[in-house]
């Protein structure tokens, strides 16, 4: 092995001592919420790791290489998203929601609409998109080991996925979080040092780097009409908002709604800084190296051009850290999911019985993984279209379960239902007409405000 291998080796051996370290047993509430007692800090920094994970960072660099700085005016959307959740649900998640475990207690409770068959929906829903992201991150976290050691991508994938399934067995959100935020410190630190060193490389020229980007950029809003970059532009406002297993479970393990609030409003604000120069770094790589290849490997061939080989070799394992620490992130997510809005809502359990539902699902899913990721091809492409499909289907019935005082489950369930037709019929044959995000969001939305209203103007009139 070269000596960046090296280095690599002996961090990743003291990086992965420091995980099992986190690792702490305990009971469901535990391992779901954390006790309901984490600091700003520890949020904070989780929400932002949750998002900058290889999707937002291998990902959006690609975009910038092949695109300019394109998606750099549609992505602060993003944290404007998170904001406004931040200020106008999570007080409101906190103060209703405060002794829920899962976002099907949170929308099918007793609480909300209040039906085993719309926690069930919601788990399934819910498991579906937790479940296509796990797998593509044991694809990311394959290209890193490819990358970095050479070895086939079946075999790095394998390596990767067994590493991640072996400390997510053990852990729970706690430990998830605070492996999260040894991330995001090291992510904070390296990158703007590699932007630094972009910059100050003898051939970027920023005259010649804006005439190069501006074509690129340009060309890129070129082909796509307007009703096309309003709807990537509605898919980023909403893919990035937190109301989902992963966000929620956050909010709830926090020890307040102060704290619950300014950690989610401080990564919104952070994340509309941080995206915008992932696509900058992707767009200098462009300019400096036109000749490469388009796919998720453009960051790690930046980062090894400019980073010396113990910087490189602790960014490597930084990049492979954040992989895990997303998959760990949407596993502990989909085990809660799994246990207790599918299995408890058809055969309802104690709750070590739960917990043992929940790593069982871990197993399960590790093996799905190895043997899905295998055939993907691009990070970026599969998160955005999964999370396309999961907004029309959970974004309106989550924001009012979370808003209303009144509920009829039937109106969840016809509001899920129809965003989850309209967007797959809508997709196949209509998408001509209007992008199949804005027409499902927007029939999703209709069905719920229309059913509610037809079924609470007929039990008036029944009483």
């Amino acid at each position: 092995m070269n000596s960046s291998q090296w280095v690599i080796l002996i961090f990743g051996i003291l990086y992965f001592g420091f995980i099992l370290f986190t690792r702490k047993k305990g009971n469901f509430e535990e391992y779901s919420v954390a006790g309901r007692g984490l600091g700003f800090f520890l949020i904070f920094s989780s929400l932002c790791a949750s998002f900058i994970g290889p999707g937002w960072s291998m990902g959006l660099v690609r975009e910038g290489f092949s695109r300019g700085m394109f998606l750099a005016y549609l992505l602060p959307l993003c944290g404007l998203g998170l904001i406004m959740v931040g200020i106008f649900l999570v007080p409101r998640i906190r103060n209703r929601f405060n002794d829920i475990y899962s976002i099907g207690d949170l929308v099918g409770g007793i609480k909300s609409h209040n039906h085993k068959f719309v926690r069930l929906a919601t788990g399934v829903f819910s498991l579906l998109f937790f479940g296509s992201i796990t797998v593509a991150m044991s694809y990311a976290g394959g290209e890193l080991v490819n990358n970095v050691f050479g070895f086939s991508k079946i075999w790095s994938i394998v390596i990767v996925t067994t590493i991640v399934i072996c400390y997510s067995y053990f852990g729970g959100i706690r430990a998830t979080i605070q492996t999260d935020s040894i991330q995001f410190v090291h992510f904070i630190i390296l990158i703007p040092i590699l932007a630094i060193l972009i910059l100050s490389e003898e051939r970027f020229i920023w005259k010649d780097y804006i005439e190069a980007t501006s074509s690129k950029t340009t060309s890129a809003f070129d082909s796509h009409p307007i009703i096309v970059i309003f709807s990537f532009g509605v898919l980023w406002l909403l893919s990035s908002t937190g109301l989902d297993s992963g966000g929620l479970g956050r909010f709830l393990a926090s020890k307040s709604n102060k704290v619950a609030r300014n950690s989610t409003v401080a990564a919104g604000v952070f994340m509309a800084i941080w995206l915008a120069l992932m696509v900058f770094i992707g767009s200098t790589g462009y300019y400096l190296y036109p000749e490469l290849d388009n796919n998720d490997q453009v960051l790690l061939y930046i980062a090894s051009e400019h980073f010396p080989g113990i910087l490189y070799g602790i960014f490597i394992i930084a990049m492979l850290g954040i992989v895990m620490s997303s998959q760990d992130t949407v596993l502990n997510a989909g085990s809660i999911i799994f246990s207790e809005d599918i299995i408890d809502v058809l055969k309802p359990m104690k709750e070590k019985q739960k917990l043992k539902a929940a790593k069982l699902y871990t197993l399960l899913m590790g093996i799905i993984c190895i043997i899905i990721a295998s055939y993907l091809s691009s990070i970026l492409e599969v998160i955005m279209i999964i999370t396309e499909f999961y907004i029309p289907v959970m974004i309106p019935v989550i924001v009012f379960s979370i808003l209303k005082k009144n509920f009829h489950w039937q109106a969840a369930l016809i509001s899920m239902f129809v965003g989850f037709i309209s967007y797959i019929i809508w997709k196949q044959f209509l998408s001509f007409l209007l992008p199949e995000l804005v027409a499902a969001l927007t029939l999703s939305t209709l069905s719920y405000f229309v059913s509610d209203y037809i079924l609470a103007k007929k039990l008036r009139l029944n009483d």
